[in-house]
């Protein structure tokens, strides 16, 4: 270029609101805003700025929505509409992803759009930077498991970024960024009320068109403590909490202890942990992983310290898998030689939620090991169907549901007698229905 330096718009102006939070981003970001704050637009442009700029070879950033389909819907036309008249770029549709040539230097800056819903696509990547838009919806071993070990080598930064959905796991990584001292975090919270970002009478119209308080407290002035909308089990978590009974009880090892189990391949699989200690139901362990073999979960119940009297499979545990054909209970007894293992009966989702809300209050939960599994239960909620603008009456697909579904087999099958060793435990679900009566969601 001649000693000349080329200026290249991208169209972006930031807000005040916008401007500032660029000015003032440390290394961990955790930022909680209402909604049209104009979140993705400014993360967008935080990760092409940084891109930029960024001098390491071949930088590469992600931007992480909860599933790949909405990271493509919200944020790909933005990643393009603010990079086209940078010399040079190009874009792969079927990756989503965006490539800035430096002839300089030879190599390349990439960003590249996700879903938090695939955690394998990601093992192995290195990123310089990374956004997580609405990490509330995400797994949040994603970040813990896999993200984060990404950023190390390059000491890249994080941006985590939504509104609101109870006090789930962005609410403790908002506390924790709140107390941390060591000048590496940054958290900040942006209510409609404050920001004057929408207009007063929109707000006034949003509450009188039919928004409940709690809606509208989570979605414009970023409650974490208003009830999570939809959730099945929020209220009965809240009310153990309150009554101290999710605590780090001691765990009496002496005592046999029954796993109850939803399976999955890729999908996650999740194991709850029982031992009944006198008349209390103690849940003392939790475990979730993706992506293994039984061996696995085998290996990792045997290196717990606990008595084993069953372990309970949900009924496509008796299902025989086309490779093997096998069933997974045939599989799990020659791995583990004498265990008890028993399949439950099919169970009807909605009986096996009232089951749930049943046996809720009479439950103890280990707070530090069982922490994701209550996660779990927190965050279950039903589906919303924007077409009808009403839940549908039928459960959520998605990071929660491998734990309440493990937690509604436990409730489908619990009976107190079961866990006397050597007593027989039942094999048939139906004849909970008449404990629990057969109401519907």
């Amino acid at each position: 270029m001649s000693g000349k330096t080329e200026v290249i718009s991208t169209g972006y102006v930031p807000r005040p609101l916008q401007a500032k939070l660029h000015r003032e981003l440390k290394r961990f970001n955790v930022i909680c805003c209402h909604r049209r704050f104009g979140k993705t637009v400014f993360v967008i442009n935080e990760l092409i700025d940084r891109a930029l700029r960024n001098n390491l070879k071949n930088p590469q950033y992600a931007y992480f929505a909860p599933y790949y389909g909405q990271a493509k819907r919200v944020a790909w036309d933005m990643v393009k509409e603010y990079t086209k008249n940078i010399p040079g770029v190009t874009y792969n549709e079927q990756e989503l992803r965006c490539d800035i040539p430096r002839a300089g230097s030879g190599d390349r800056v990439r960003i590249i759009l996700l879903g938090s819903d695939n955690p394998g696509a990601i093992r192995g990547m290195y990123f310089d930077g990374v956004v997580l838009d609405e990490f509330a919806e995400m797994d949040p071993t994603v970040w813990s498991q896999v993200i984060r070990p990404a950023l190390a080598d390059r000491l890249g930064f994080a941006i985590f970024i939504g509104t609101p959905k109870g006090t789930n796991h962005f609410f403790d990584i908002f506390k924790f960024a709140k107390a941390s001292t060591d000048g590496q975090w940054y958290v900040s919270l942006f209510k409609a009320s404050e920001t004057g970002i929408i207009p007063e009478t929109e707000l006034i119209g949003a509450r009188a068109s039919g928004m409940t308080e709690e809606e509208y407290e989570q979605e414009f002035e970023c409650s974490f403590t208003a009830a999570l909308v939809g959730a099945y089990y929020g209220k009965y978590i809240s009310d153990l909490e309150k009554k101290g009974q999710i605590c780090d009880f001691p765990i009496e090892n002496d005592l046999p202890v029954d796993t109850f189990w939803d399976l999955g391949i890729s999908d996650a699989m999740s194991i709850w942990f029982l031992q009944r200690v006198g008349k209390e139901i103690h849940l003392v362990d939790y475990m979730e992983d993706a992506n293994k073999g039984l061996e696995h979960y085998v290996r990792a119940l045997k290196a717990k310290p606990y008595i084993y009297n069953e372990l309970i499979l949900p009924h496509d545990g008796g299902a025989r898998e086309l490779g093997t054909g096998r069933t997974r209970q045939e599989t799990l007894q020659k791995l583990w030689p004498g265990s008890r293992i028993t399949v439950a009966a099919k169970q009807s989702i909605g009986d096996g939620i009232t089951a749930t809300r049943f046996l809720l209050p009479k439950c103890w939960f280990h707070a530090t090991n069982c922490a994701e599994g209550i996660d779990a239960l927190k965050n279950y909620q039903q589906e919303w169907d924007p077409k009808n603008k009403m839940y549908k009456d039928k459960p959520k697909h998605d990071w929660a549901s491998h734990g309440a579904d493990a937690f509604r087999l436990l409730a489908m099958q619990y009976r107190p007698k079961a866990f006397e060793k050597n007593v027989e435990y039942p094999r048939e679900s139906d004849n909970v229905y008449d404990l629990f009566g057969s109401s519907k969601l």
